[in-house]
């Protein structure tokens, strides 16, 4: 395939539940935020689709995990009070490819084998998710045909309501495992 992804890297929660902003606390020896930004670059290695990566953060201590990184752009998100889809929208206009796919930066146990799943996966017109054993996770792939519904969520929508209203586009892809979809809403 030679259509082109970009990839959006959402870092703008507050991690009320966390406790702290858990973006920034360490695990397995770096910020966990800078798990999704290394597996991305590698990623970007073997997947020469991919080809723009943002990194959308309100706090600058998190946006400084991504400062000088070659070919990331960092975009500031100035209203992270309005939730993920504040996040989604500022990735979304900037994306310019025939893919999107959207990485919560809290699940430092994701690999490349369920991202590369993904990417292998897409099809024009279609939301790619990664399921374990029929749970669902993110990172989310969806095609740039929901790129003006990704750009105009209401208040409290996310991703997962553009699948609830598109059911017959969704592509259910196999990831490798359960770890790999942990999100850490509490320290470790």
């Amino acid at each position: 395939m030679n259509d082109t992804i970009d990839a959006i890297l959402m870092a703008s929660g507050y991690g009320r539940r966390f406790g702290a902003n858990k973006l920034l606390a360490p695990y397995a020896g770096k910020p966990m935020a800078r798990h999704t930004i290394d597996l991305i670059l590698d990623i970007r290695l073997q997947a020469a689709c991919i080809v723009n990566v943002f990194f959308v953060a309100a706090d600058p201590a998190v946006h400084s995990l991504a400062s000088g990184l070659p070919d990331i752009t960092l975009i500031e998100n100035k209203h992270p009070e309005l939730g993920q889809r504040e996040s989604i929208r500022l990735g979304a206009e900037r994306s310019t490819s025939d893919y999107m796919i959207f990485f919560p930066c809290d699940q430092p146990m994701l690999d490349a084998e369920t991202v590369l799943n993904l990417i292998e996966a897409r099809v024009h017109g279609a939301i790619c998710r990664p399921e374990f054993r029929g749970v669902p996770g993110s990172p989310v792939l969806f095609s740039s045909e929901y790129r003006a519904e990704l750009c105009s969520l209401g208040e409290g929508e996310h991703g997962r309501d553009i699948i609830k209203r598109h059911p017959q586009a969704l592509v259910r892809v196999k990831a490798s495992s359960s770890e790999a979809l942990i999100d850490f809403d509490k320290p470790v």
